[in-house]
């Protein structure tokens, strides 16, 4: 394939990704699962809320955000020479991501690290632009990954990722929770 052909395909598929993204995370996602999806607040975790309630929703909203993007993929598809490999790749990369990053975990972390509490837009602009640039890596992925070897390569990593953030969450949980009942601390 040449590399205008590749390049063609990358810009495609992110295309294509990212207007699956901006319908499955606005339009289709209830707001329901927006409010439940997220890693329970310090206070919740205090009060013995399991560090990984809410995860029954968020994988409720990327299962049909990620049929959304499929869909998105399959319509582009009529028109690009996509492959198979490419497209499966690009959902586990963009469907692995878009769940740990929708713990919303992350963005307070980034929050804090950037100092930048008093603007209340930092969450949903964090959280989107960790989307993007999550879809960008998914879209190059799509086409440099290839084979079936490369495909499993991808499952593994994108497992390892969330295993990495349930692991993380229960951390994060037990640090909350030492805080809460430390009064020097708390």
């Amino acid at each position: 394939m040449s590399s205008a052909t590749t390049a063609a395909i990358t810009a495609v598929t992110f295309a294509a990704l990212y207007a699956g993204h901006q319908l499955g995370d606005h339009v289709v996602q209830s707001n329901s699962t927006a409010v439940a999806k997220g890693v329970p607040e310090p206070e919740q975790l205090a009060a013995n809320v399991s560090p990984w309630s809410g995860w029954g929703a968020c994988l409720r909203h990327v299962g049909s955000y990620t049929s959304t993007q499929a869909a998105a993929l399959a319509l582009v598809w009529l028109a690009a020479p996509l492959e198979i490999t490419g497209v499966a790749v690009a959902l586990v990369v963009s469907a692995s991501t878009h769940a740990v990053i929708d713990r919303r975990w992350i963005v307070r972390q980034l929050i804090r690290a950037k100092g930048c509490q008093d603007w209340p837009e930092a969450p949903y602009f964090i959280d989107q632009s960790l989307h993007v640039g999550a879809l960008l890596v998914a879209a190059v992925l799509s086409v440099v990954v290839t084979g079936v070897a490369g495909v499993i390569t991808v499952v593994v990593g994108a497992l390892v990722l969330v295993a990495a953030a349930l692991t993380t969450e229960r951390r994060l949980a037990a640090v909350a929770c030492a805080q809460a009942t430390d009064p020097v601390r708390g």
